[in-house]
């Protein structure tokens, strides 16, 4: 699998940000990636190297849509989501703009 195509984009949340002061990283991935292709993408992409490699799939949610008065409603299913949450070497860091402290702006005061 071609390495631009394994890793979909990194995660924002209130976990990711708390695990990445540990080194671990939370990035969205491909569904049919393993772990080996999530480790040979980030080391080919970013020039880290990966000491370990956690996967989950998030199932996606079945919602009921509702239609016109004479139709039943419609059950639609959100597509799945695989998470790889990735612990680094030592000395290394991926390139996450939500950390850099000089992204980070001052709201303007009024």
């Amino acid at each position: 699998m071609r390495a631009d195509n394994v890793i979909l984009g990194s995660l924002l949340s209130e976990k990711a940000v708390g695990l990445a002061a540990n080194k671990t990283f939370a990035l969205k991935v491909n569904a049919k990636a393993t772990k080996d292709d999530i480790r040979l993408a980030l080391k080919e992409l970013f020039g880290v190297d990966a000491v370990e490699v956690n996967t989950s799939i998030l199932r996606g949610k079945i919602r009921r849509k509702a239609r016109s008065k004479k139709a039943a409603p419609v059950s639609v299913k959100a597509a799945n989501i695989k998470k790889a949450y990735i612990t680094l070497k030592a000395g290394q860091e991926l390139p996450t703009p939500m950390l850099a402290p000089e992204i980070v702006e001052e709201a303007p005061s009024t």
